[in-house]
């Protein structure tokens, strides 16, 4: 969620920055097409009332075409808006596990690293990276790798594995001696349809989103409510909120938003 949200600031400060061209340029357009028409119509020999409201509806044509043009939202950011809600689909599924002693962190950063994790969850069956996967079409695995639907995953679970190996190694380093921990990743699939033999791949849980809390419920426990409190105030400071805040202004926009969507 907070990646969307990041990247459609940085889409309307690349907007804004063309704003002022956009609206030159699209007033000499309007312009000129009024003009061009005006002068067929004169040729024509057409009356001039009719030809001053045919100008101006070409004018007016002109301009409703570039402002939904301008003002159309690109399709790299409505994907993201896409995988943002999945993502929030997710987290109200997660949520409900706060009345059975668990702790749910949304959008925390991991250090070291330009990404974030979408859900960290803590509880008496221990700790779980969570991230949410859109993708639409059911999850196969073959001699290629795991897919969903026609895009592949091997990528985005070497991802997840590793952001459950560093959260693992971030809060034991914070831990006192003695503890023993490992955080489970999980990808939870708000769309594809994931059979019920590929639950495990490369350590990594694939799961239903709606499915993942009764998952994390029925894996038993681990932790006692102590050793949760304990865990919990160290993951809230060892993976801080992911803050949303506006681009730098001496970036140029349009240069920030073309690297980000290349990712």
């Amino acid at each position: 969620m907070a990646e969307y949200l990041r990247r459609k600031q940085l889409y309307s400060a690349e907007r804004g920055d063309h704003k002022g061209r956009v609206l030159a340029v699209g007033g000499a357009l309007a312009v000129g097409a009024a003009l061009v028409l005006a002068v067929l119509c004169a040729l024509a020999g057409l009356p001039g009332l009719a030809t001053a409201q045919l100008a101006v509806l070409a004018a007016l044509a002109v301009g409703v075409v570039g402002a939904v043009r301008f003002l159309r939202t690109p399709p790299e950011i409505e994907a993201w808006r896409e995988d943002a809600e999945a993502e929030r689909s997710t987290a109200r599924a997660l949520d409900r596990l706060v009345r059975a002693g668990y702790t749910v962190l949304h959008d925390r950063c991991l250090a070291d690293s330009a990404g974030n994790i979408d859900h960290l969850v803590i509880g008496p069956s221990g700790a779980w990276v969570v991230e949410t996967d859109a993708h639409q079409g059911p999850v196969r695995q073959n001699a290629a790798g795991v897919w969903a639907g026609k895009v592949p995953l091997r990528a985005m679970l070497g991802l997840v594995a590793w952001m459950g190996e560093e959260a693992t190694a971030q809060l034991l380093g914070e831990l006192p001696d003695g503890w023993q921990l490992e955080v489970q990743p999980v990808v939870a699939f708000a769309r594809a349809e994931v059979p019920a033999g590929l639950a495990l791949v490369e350590g990594v849980l694939l799961l239903p989103a709606t499915g993942v809390a009764e998952y994390i419920l029925s894996a038993g426990v681990v932790l006692r409510p102590i050793d949760v409190a304990m865990l919990v105030d160290v993951a809230e400071r060892a993976f801080p909120a992911y803050e949303v805040s506006g681009p730098p202004p001496s970036w140029p926009a349009r240069s920030r938003l073309r690297g980000l969507l290349r990712r």
